[in-house]
């Protein structure tokens, strides 16, 4: 069975509700487990044992959290361990230009490092979901999307 890791940090609670969408458009992926964890709960082995990995946070100051890039700093001693996973990022702040884009990057960068396979988005945010405050219908339809596109890469790729 594939496992599909989604750890967030979410002060506020509105990168939880994402992250708790995203889950949902994965679940029902045949053969897919969904681990939905917060990142100050998730370890290093989380991420060894998963086929799927999604990080999401708040933008602050244009780039991801403190507590996300602790975690993706912890992750550089396994390098070339997460080579060849899938990777996805998502996002919340307080406005539209608040860092977005960037801090979806910043998150997409380190899991590109890490030799992961990033799938852009077509209809929607383009590097991954963005919600401007708490989560509106359109932006958990959009996770919703997000994560069952992610589910079926993960089947493509290990087919």
């Amino acid at each position: 069975m594939a496992k599909t890791l989604i750890s967030y940090y979410s002060k506020s609670g509105n990168t939880k509700k994402m992250a708790e969408c995203i889950a949902e458009g994965i679940k029902p992926t045949e053969g897919m487990e969904v681990i939905l964890k917060k990142v100050e709960d998730t370890v290093i082995e989380d991420m060894l044992n998963s086929d799927v990995i999604i990080f999401g946070c708040p933008t602050y100051f244009g780039v991801m959290t403190a507590e996300v890039k602790e975690l993706m700093d912890k992750s550089v001693k396994y390098f070339g361990k997460l080579n060849g996973k899938i990777g996805g990022a998502f996002t919340s702040s307080g406005a539209i230009g608040g860092g977005n884009e960037t801090t979806i990057l910043s998150i997409i960068q380190g899991f590109l490092i890490h030799g992961m396979i990033i799938q852009g988005v077509q209809k929607g945010n383009h590097y991954g979901p963005v919600s401007i405050g708490a989560p509106n219908e359109a932006v958990k339809e959009e996770c919703v999307r997000y994560g069952k596109m992610l589910g079926d890469l993960c089947v493509k790729i290990l087919k």
